[in-house]
């Protein structure tokens, strides 16, 4: 077996596209077609490199007359990936970009209904600035599904960003060697940014309902209600993206070093956890339109949210812990 059919092998063995082997390898994927074609072959550092994503040694690359796979420690599966300084670094930096992302369509989902809440408070009875109901629904609606459709977007593009290192969600993969120490001189720097964001997150999130409870005591006019409940999202929300931003870049660092909440037992719980949540979000979301539009009281069905969150964190946890 030449060199050609072993690369051409060794990728169908490990269920990659030529694109993925290119990414692994460091090249395009002209250059991985043109190898297993035999029209050219890498120079000795490529196949250095090549030997390391397969796990094989390199005499079994450059022997042809070695027929059987040679890899370079024995308890390599054939499957498993190596990651790689390269990829390492990647994968944190493309998190901590993700991470905003995420972060800013939690914030715009959040923030959807505020419009259209600050505009019923311009309604009647509002003395000074009355709108109609119709004009004050009518643009509220249109905020709030904009909001929405860009948050929606924004979640597919971060997800697609991070489609090539779906190999690590499952665990199954060794860092080579370097990559685990300068992970965790990443993750030591990071903790104290991360208990920042969680603090500031947190009072955010707690205080955000202060100004409501404020005015009810000292006795605010009801026009008044709407506009400190979209201050009350607006504050909120600020407080989310902080702690969601926070949450997915020390996840990046827990992911690469299987700790936290990215064990394999964890692990596991995240997909049931997933499955669960890609019908039961649908659900609230369904309930919340159909329960404000039905009731017209969008100043207050806001607290479907909060409710059906706690709800889902009872679910899982008794969901895993039947498990």
């Amino acid at each position: 077996m030449i060199f050609a059919e072993k690369v051409l092998a060794l990728r169908r063995r490990n269920g990659w596209s030529q694109e993925e082997l290119a990414e692994k390898a460091g090249v395009s994927r002209q250059s991985i077609s043109k190898w297993e074609s035999a029209a050219s072959i890498p120079d000795i550092d490529r196949i250095l490199v090549l030997a390391r994503v397969f796990g094989v040694s390199t005499d079994y690359l450059l022997k042809d007359e070695m027929e059987d796979v040679e890899f370079t420690r024995e308890d390599d599966a054939p499957g498993e990936h190596r990651v790689s300084l390269a990829e390492a670094n990647n994968f944190l930096r493309d998190k901590r970009a993700q991470a905003r992302q995420i972060a800013r369509g939690v914030f715009l989902c959040i923030l959807s209904p505020a419009v259209l809440i600050f505009l019923g408070g311009l309604t009647e009875p509002n003395p000074y600035l009355i709108l109609s109901d119709g004009a004050a629904a009518g643009a509220g609606m249109g905020v709030l599904f904009v909001l929405v459709a860009i948050a929606v977007a924004t979640f597919i593009l971060s997800g697609m960003r991070m489609r090539r290192y779906a190999h690590l969600d499952g665990g199954s993969f060794d860092l080579e060697y370097g990559v685990e120490g300068m992970v965790r001189e990443r993750a030591a720097a990071y903790e104290r940014p991360f208990a920042l964001r969680m603090a500031a997150g947190v009072t955010l999130c707690i205080l955000s309902a202060l100004p409501l409870i404020v005015a009810g005591v000292l006795g605010a006019p009801e026009y008044a209600l709407p506009m400190l409940v979209a201050l009350l999202l607006i504050l909120a929300g600020a407080g989310v993206y902080l702690l969601v931003d926070g949450c997915v870049v020390k996840g990046s660092f827990d992911r690469l070093l299987r700790e936290g909440d990215f064990t394999a037992a964890a692990l596991e719980n995240e997909r049931r956890n997933e499955r669960l949540g890609g019908v039961y979000w649908p659900v609230v979301v369904a309930a919340y339109l159909l329960w404000s539009f039905l009731s017209g009281g969008w100043h207050y069905t806001w607290v479907i949210w909060p409710a059906a969150a706690l709800l889902f964190a009872a679910l899982s946890a008794a969901l895993n812990w039947r498990r």
